[in-house]
């Protein structure tokens, strides 16, 4: 799977949507995120590095399950002194000890693990008081149903050629959306800030900004 959906094959999609709307995405995480000098910063499913590399500012940590995408990050990041470690992101807690990180980001990750709930609450256990926490989701009825549209046209193919066609296919262990997100982090964290991607009338992706309650 990470070779299959290995993240640069999005970032760096030769398809203009694919590689707007990530490029999107990207733009609005580091906007909520605002690295600064003397930040402890972390990316909880850091993939092949394509976030951390975006940042300049700040002591960078990223975590993933993937030795694949792993090595592609060290390759990536060689030079910017990202501490990288390999492990599942619902036992955060016990990969990172003793270290707290006042931004810490989750970007198209939650989507894709067994239990989501858990990765929130490691994180928590991993922020600062005043830390900010922020994570991007798909908003999957509306992907699915602008899928769909394409698929009945015939021009999904087309247009899309190699992607999925539906979100939950092998990838995807949860539906997410809006509702989901809001349910799951009840009690846990405040939602701050949404920021609908790319456009607010075409909500593919939703990037939260939030804190601890």
């Amino acid at each position: 799977m990470a070779i299959k959906y290995n993240p640069d094959h999005y970032h760096h999609s030769p398809n203009l949507i694919v590689r707007f709307t990530e490029f999107m995405r990207a733009r609005a995480i580091l906007k909520f995120l605002s690295p600064a000098e003397g930040d402890y910063v972390l990316d909880v499913g850091c993939g092949a590095g394509n976030m951390l590399q975006k940042i300049k500012k700040g002591r960078l940590y990223g975590v993933d399950l993937s030795e694949t995408l792993l090595e592609l990050a060290r390759a990536r990041l060689r030079e910017n002194g990202a501490i990288l470690f390999r492990g599942n992101v619902e036992c955060l807690s016990e990969i990172i000890r003793g270290q707290k990180f006042n931004k810490i980001f989750c970007s198209e990750v939650l989507e894709h693990v067994e239990n989501p709930g858990k990765v929130i609450d490691e994180m928590i256990k991993l922020a600062t008081a005043d830390g900010r926490i922020v994570i991007s989701i798909p908003n999957e009825p509306v992907i699915n149903f602008l899928k769909s549209i394409l698929i009945k046209l015939r021009i999904f193919d087309l247009l899309f050629k190699g992607l999925s066609k539906k979100m939950d296919e092998e990838w995807h262990l949860h539906n997410m959306d809006m509702g989901i997100f809001r349910r799951m982090v009840k009690g846990k964290l405040r939602i701050l800030k949404i920021k609908k991607v790319p456009y607010i009338f075409l909500p593919i992706r939703y990037v939260f900004l939030c804190a601890v309650e």
